[in-house]
């Protein structure tokens, strides 16, 4: 898989208030950490369930083709970058037609962190949500990096828009060469 993660934090972002906070959050990292940032969407189509959305799973808002996976990471990065500087930092857009958590497993390999949120846009409004949504699950058992799961803003009673509070998650994996 081809992919601009090696050595930089890779964040999973599906058009959730949550993953536009593990954005935010990530970005505020790179830039104290000087990390490039990879943002990626990932999707799968229909086909590879069988016709039914992820396995009779609802899912609602997904996007079903390269221009609109492309359009939701800009709009995330567009989101977190009025909320947070990110001076010189280099951000990766990417969109990949596959499972989300498999995708960024196997981007995970070579980024110095993996950043999600702890819910995504499968979490059903009305509904009493899990803490941690499936893809991140997933990526929490597999991920070849470290991972931080941002706390949901649902969770903590706030929204995107408001303070943004992240003490619950763990500080990037120190650089190569920090230790040089």
């Amino acid at each position: 898989m081809v992919g601009g993660s090696f050595g930089a934090i890779l964040v999973g972002v599906d058009g959730s208030p949550d993953a536009t906070t593990a954005l935010i959050w990530a970005l505020r990292q790179a830039h104290i950490g000087g990390y490039a940032v990879s943002v990626v969407h990932a999707w799968a189509s229909d086909e590879d369930f069988g016709g039914a959305p992820y396995g009779s799973r609802i899912i609602r808002d997904r996007a079903l083709t390269v221009q609109a996976a492309r359009d939701r990471v800009h709009q995330a990065v567009a989101t977190a970058a009025a909320r947070v500087p990110v001076g010189r930092c280099l951000i990766h857009q990417l969109a990949f037609e596959g499972e989300p958590g498999a995708v960024l497993v196997d981007l995970s390999r070579d980024a110095a962190q993996l950043v999600v949120g702890a819910t995504g846009s499968g979490a059903l409004p009305g509904f009493l949500t899990p803490a941690l949504g499936s893809t991140t699950r997933f990526v929490l058992r597999h991920a070849w990096c470290p991972v931080t799961v941002v706390p949901s803003a649902r969770l903590r009673g706030s929204t995107v828009s408001g303070p943004l509070v992240a003490d619950a998650a763990v500080p990037p994996a120190r650089s190569p060469r920090a230790g040089s």
